[in-house]
Formats: structure tokens, sequence, C-alpha cells
């Protein structure tokens, strides 16, 4: 039982929001996407989660760096004073374009999938950030908007009419 007990424990479930919600489980050094196994790098990776459409796995050498994140958006950056090396999961929305950068440029990722980008890289700072594609539609947002414009213009056209009937009223 014990041993089921620590078995669970070290599975770790991510759940991505976005145009798809999904999880993944990350298990015995593996992600698993929709029954898909993808390997994940040696180094034991902190998950970094906070209700968007990436999760970032992060490894970094260096105990000495300082992480930094943002509320509510899927961003951060590490400074370190001596070099590191860096490792970034992002376990992404199919949609969402994950962008790493280093003091050196943008990164190119070692290994990506529809749902997996791998950075790796050395140095003394990273940011990374995600946002979605400009050809990606959140239903959400715009359907908010689509009902905001329409009580305005009925609140419009009912003054307008107010108006018109009191025009004529007058005459």
């Amino acid at each position: 039982m014990l041993l089921a007990l620590v078995a669970f424990s070290m599975a770790q479930t991510l759940v991505v929001n976005g145009t798809q919600p999904f999880k993944a489980y990350v298990k015995e050094g593996a992600l698993v996407i929709n029954g898909s196994e993808i390997t994940l790098p040696q180094e034991r990776l902190s998950w970094n989660y906070n209700g968007t459409y990436t999760v970032y796995g992060i490894y970094y050498s260096n105990p000495n760096c300082q992480l930094g994140t943002w509320p509510n958006q899927p961003r951060f950056y590490i400074t370190c004073n001596t070099g590191s090396d860096f490792i970034i999961v992002a376990v992404k929305d199919p949609k969402a374009r994950v962008i790493c950068k280093t003091n050196r440029g943008p990164l190119q990722p070692s290994a990506a999938s529809k749902y997996v980008e791998i950075y790796q890289t050395n140095g003394l700072n990273i940011e990374c950030e995600s946002g979605y594609s400009a050809v990606a539609s959140a239903p959400g947002v715009l359907l908010g908007v689509l009902a905001g414009i329409t009580a305005a213009t009925a609140t419009l056209l009912l003054a307008l009419g107010i108006l018109l009937l009191r025009a004529l009223l007058k005459k």
C-alpha cells in the first residue's frame, strides 16, 4: 500500500485550459497526453501553472537563480548572477505559441509537437511567454464582446425611440 501511495504522489496531473482543455500526466519521467508518451529530460522539473493555456516545467541548475512570474499570465523569467543550465518544458494548447528568449535572442525548441515544446540552453537569464497565434479564436471572449455590443446597441435604439416618440408627441 505504501508503494502505491508513493507512486500516486510521484504522478502529477497538469490541466491546460484553452481552446480545447486537456489533461496531461507526468509519470516516471514521461509526459502522457491523449495516450501518447513524451520522454522528459532527466532533471526534476518544477511545474508552474496559473490556470492559463500553458503549463511550464522549469529546471535551472544554479540554486541561486531567481524565478519571477506574472499572475494569471503564462509568462515567467529566471535571472542568475552566475551561469546556469535551463530546461523549459511547455505543455500548451495546440493553438498557443510559446516564445522563450535569452539575452542572445529567441530560442528554438530542441523538441516540439502539437502539445509540447522543450527548450534547453545555458546562460544568465531566460524569459518565456505564451500567447495565442493570430489565427486562433477565443470563443468565450468573442461572445462576451458581441454580447456587450448587442446590449449597447439595444440601449441606443431604445433611447433613440424614446426621443423620436417625444418629438412626435410635442407636434
